[in-house]
């Protein structure tokens, strides 16, 4: 063998080496610090949606979310694709195959009402549908209660798939979405909202057309109209689409980054303390050698 077919003999097998360790970072999860690229939506007197130390869930960090029992008060986390009018979006709402997050409550008194004690933090995703001139923008929101009223457990870390949960429909500008697709603007007694899974929702029978479904955008928090003060933590966020491995969104939300050297920069600053090692090293012998 020629040295040149040895050199890409070796550059061959360099790259099959590094291929398998390329495929595991892209599937590996995103660590997302204070300052983005989630932005925090707070309303009200006691709205709070931050990443803390408090309680973490893997690593050193979580979201903390709280409200303080004012109706007014929300506190939600969002992550968006780009500009609601213009992006692309991540994927059609019919093809989203998953929808995940851990929660946890904390326990506070006084517990409320069965609504409110099944109450975890709500998950929303943003979809835009309609025309590009005229783009309808809605939410689908998943709320415990609608898919199973019993009292959530407290002080304790739940993972929670909500892919094929129920979830109910707010359109921006009209109102709550009941079983005509029609949207008062206000929730009456004894009319239920429309509820149904996310790629129900967008499989062109349930409101939208088909194909016609993005979504743009997820957020997570409490708030509501919730009357009692409330508190809750997030972490471990992920959404896919067509079953695909490589997740549109899989974050985990960390206190601070702490920064780790490149492997280069491990290496030169070895060689640094190495040269310098070595340069003590002979300027001793020289001092000891002078001396005799």
């Amino acid at each position: 063998m020629t040295k040149s077919h040895a050199a890409r003999a070796a550059i061959a097998l360099l790259a099959l080496a590094v291929l398998p360790a390329l495929a595991t970072a892209q599937h590996q999860q995103r660590k997302v610090y204070p300052g983005g690229p989630w932005v925090g939506e707070t309303r009200g007197s006691a709205g709070q949606a931050q990443i803390t130390g408090n309680n973490p869930r893997n690593g050193n960090g979580s979201l903390e979310l709280s409200v303080g029992g004012n109706l007014s008060d929300w506190g939600f986390f969002n992550l968006f694709s780009g500009d609601p009018l213009s992006t692309p979006g991540w994927g059609q709402l019919s093809a989203l195959t998953q929808l995940t997050f851990d929660w946890y409550r904390v326990a506070m008194q006084p517990q409320g009402d069965a609504p409110w004690q099944a109450q975890t933090p709500a998950l929303r995703l943003y979809v835009r549908s309609g025309s590009p001139t005229s783009p309808i923008f809605s939410e689908l929101v998943w709320e415990r209660y609608y898919n199973l009223g019993t009292p959530t457990p407290t002080n304790q870390w739940v993972s929670e798939n909500t892919t094929n949960q129920l979830f109910w429909r707010f359109v921006t500008g009209s109102g709550y979405t009941v079983g005509d697709c029609s949207n008062p603007a206000t929730v009456t007694p004894g009319v239920p909202l429309k509820t149904a899974s996310p790629s129900t929702w967008g499989n062109g029978q349930n409101c939208y057309a088909l194909g016609d479904a993005v979504v743009y955008g997820i957020g997570i928090g409490v708030g509501s109209s919730w009357p009692y003060a409330y508190k809750a933590y997030v972490d471990n966020v992920t959404l896919g689409f067509g079953g695909d491995p490589m997740l549109a969104v899989n974050d985990n939300f960390e206190l601070s980054a702490t920064a780790t050297p490149e492997p280069a920069t491990m290496l030169l600053l070895g060689s640094g303390l190495a040269g310098l090692g070595a340069v003590g090293r002979r300027r001793r012998r020289n001092t000891a050698a002078r001396e005799r």
